[in-house]
């Protein structure tokens, strides 16, 4: 099971860089997962829908009601971060308000049900897969800072594409595959003879 260090350290590792003990080490290298790491970790989250940031809630709507629009306001959960889907497919429009809360206006009754990613703190919640490409965007992020090599910063970018690329391939395994469509090559055979096409021979 990952850890945050052992997600920190396998960044380090891409880069050749020695390991930390501790994101809160007197180190450089601890110093700049510390000013990346939280900002990283949920740009990663956000990026895809990852099945194990996924999380279902049913929002009681606000005392306070939209100014126009919508006749309810749905406040988010504290640990949101990216908006999925709303049960039923209501007209819906995700805001902030002045204080930079967000909010689900919609005409929909309560409970509103959502989908939605969440902030995942817990470095054990990931996956291989996620803890790998998390790695990987953390060593681009740093690559700069701590090798000073445009090199350094161009191969962790490829990496970085390879990791994500993987990791979505399988996240995507992930759920119930999809039929094949009913419209067969047997039936386009028969559709054939049914409507053949024309030639200058008639």
């Amino acid at each position: 099971m990952a850890s945050q260090t052992s997600i920190c350290n396998r960044a380090l590792e891409c880069l050749g860089d020695a390991p930390i003990v501790s994101i809160d080490d007197d180190t450089k290298q601890a110093k700049a997962l510390r000013r990346v790491y939280d900002i990283t970790r949920r740009a990663f989250l956000c990026d895809h829908p990852w099945h194990f940031a996924k999380k279902r809630a049913s929002l009681p709507a606000s005392a306070a009601t939209p100014v126009w629009g919508f006749a309810r306001g749905f406040p988010v959960p504290a640990d949101f971060l990216r908006l999925l889907a709303v049960r039923n497919g209501p007209d819906f429009s995700l805001e902030a308000d002045t204080t930079g809360s967000q909010w689900i206006l919609s005409d929909a009754s309560a409970p509103l049900d959502i989908l939605y990613l969440y902030d995942v703190t817990d470095a054990g919640r990931f996956p291989p897969h996620a803890v790998e490409a998390l790695a990987r965007w953390l060593a681009y992020d740093l690559a700069e800072d701590l090798t000073q090599s445009n090199t350094k910063k161009q191969d962790a970018a490829q990496a970085l594409g390879i990791a994500l690329t993987r990791a979505k391939r399988i996240n995507g395994m992930q759920k119930q595959p999809e039929p094949y469509p009913t419209f067969s090559f047997l039936q386009a055979r028969e559709q054939s003879t049914q409507f053949p096409i024309l030639t200058t021979n008639g």
